[in-house]
């Protein structure tokens, strides 16, 4: 069970097909590693990297591919320095052809993610500037990338 999700479009770039083993087993299982970034209501943009669960014999999707993407979070302490970690629950490519100028036209105007997060709220509430939002220190702990993961962030 994973106490974060992330919803929404994400551009996806250097995808590679690869085989990993887990962790601690001869178990191999197959993925396909993208490039990609998170924006932030501020502007900010964080780099993100996506990994879909997928058959021995797919292909990566081409560079600037938009995809809709539910996926598993993990957030990192140190970023952006360190990649935010996206395990892909589902992943639904927007057709067309995205080397072609008019693809961006056929995705929905939806350029903030949601995030679902069940956690623990680590800090008091802070009021923020706009003197009416509150914002909370919610610590969770993921299953991401076969791996178990802490994650510390601001909600608001």
């Amino acid at each position: 069970m994973s106490a974060s999700i992330v919803f929404s479009f994400f551009g996806l770039a250097n995808g590679d097909h690869v085989k990993m083993f887990r962790s601690g087993s001869s178990i191999m299982t197959y993925h396909c590693i993208y490039e990609t970034t998170i924006q932030c209501t501020s502007s900010v943009i964080l780099p993100a990297m996506l990994c879909v669960y997928s058959p021995f014999n797919d292909v990566a999707l081409p560079d600037n591919t938009m995809a809709f993407v539910s996926a598993k979070i993990s957030i990192p302490a140190a970023v952006p320095q360190d990649l935010i970690l996206l395990e892909g629950i589902s992943i639904i490519a927007v057709p067309g052809n995205p080397s072609l100028d008019s693809y961006e036209h056929s995705v929905p105007d939806f350029p903030y993610p949601m995030v679902v997060r069940l956690g623990l709220v680590t800090a008091p509430a802070r009021t923020l500037p706009d003197g009416t939002s509150k914002a909370f220190d919610v610590l969770s702990t993921d299953y991401v990338c076969d791996t178990r993961m802490t994650s510390n962030i601001w909600c608001i």
